[in-house]
């Protein structure tokens, strides 16, 4: 195991990234037969096939999945060093690793990054945009520094947790439900209907179908998304009725594309959220990014 060359690795990376050795190859500036010759000698050298073969391109096994994992991890924390390393040859204040999740990605938190970058402009931003259990993971092995997620989320690892702001889900439905405008459903009445959500394993979703399983009623959607911002373009084609934070859908409700639900039961409000993780320690960058996200009426001093 100890004679296993890291480079494979890389190249294991990016072709499962890509599920395809040919973008993988592009990627690498390598030719095909050499990735292709890469990727047989790591699976010789671990003794496991990592990838399933077809016309359309390539799949993980379940040992690649594995695998891929940490492989992942491991390749972001080389990547980030190497473009730390590039920013302080370019003479720059260093670098904030930031991730933000989906739903916690609106105008209000966008304006306080951008108030940081005002304040601290040679500070390199690095901002990933993932679900909430990603950055979950992210911060916890240190792939990023600091978070903004949604919450509540449930997660396996003590966190900071500092609250942001409050975020209110409301239920939304595009013109052909005009119908419905002057009434008041039930979640029991709303499940009847082509729902629109997130799909299983994200924090929204959990957060509904908690909702849902709280007045007796399992939550039955005909659409499950990947991205909160893939709602809204469904909702406005009529093609369900989705949830989505009230913010999100003010624009859209002002200029008449779709309309609010009346919902008789109270959708309990969320938070966006700050998270960060003790195991390492607070750097001069995070404790000026925490003062400008959490008030911003504060200019904190940076001593670099």
């Amino acid at each position: 195991m100890s004679d296993v060359n890291f480079e494979h690795y890389k190249v294991f990376f990016y072709v499962a990234k890509f599920n395809n050795i040919t973008s993988a190859a592009h990627a690498l500036y390598l030719s095909q037969p050499s990735v292709s010759r890469c990727i047989a000698n790591l699976e010789e050298e671990l003794g496991c096939k990592l990838f399933n073969r077809s016309k359309k391109g390539v799949e993980l096994t379940a040992e690649g999945q594995q695998l891929y994992k940490h492989v992942k991890i491991a390749c972001k924390h080389f990547f980030s060093a190497e473009e730390e390393l590039s920013l302080m040859q370019k003479e720059t204040s260093g670098v904030l690793r930031l991730a933000v999740s989906d739903a916690a990605f609106q105008q209000r938190i966008i304006s306080r990054i951008s108030a940081f970058h005002s304040l601290y402009p040679s500070v390199h931003l690095k901002i990933d945009n993932m679900s909430t259990p990603e950055t979950i993971e992210a911060v916890h092995t240190n792939v990023v520094d600091m978070a903004v997620v949604t919450t509540p989320f449930t997660s396996p690892y003590e966190l900071n947790v500092t609250e942001l702001c409050k975020l209110q889900d409301i239920a939304v439905a595009g013109r052909e439900f005009s119908y419905l405008k002057d009434r008041e459903l039930s979640l029991a009445e709303l499940n009847k209907y082509s729902l629109i959500t997130l799909e299983e394993g994200s924090t929204t979703r959990h957060f509904f179908n908690k909702l849902f399983r709280q007045h007796g009623i399992m939550m039955n959607p005909d659409i499950e998304l990947a991205s909160i911002s893939q709602v809204l373009p469904l909702v406005r084609s009529s093609l369900g009725i989705g949830f989505v934070p009230q913010r999100i859908a003010e624009e859209d409700i002002r200029a008449g594309k779709i309309f609010r639900i009346k919902i008789k039961e109270e959708i309990p409000p969320r938070s966006i959220s700050l998270i960060t993780d003790d195991e390492y320690e607070t750097n001069d960058l995070m404790t000026a990014f925490t003062g400008v996200i959490t008030n911003p009426d504060i200019q904190p001093p940076l001593n670099m």
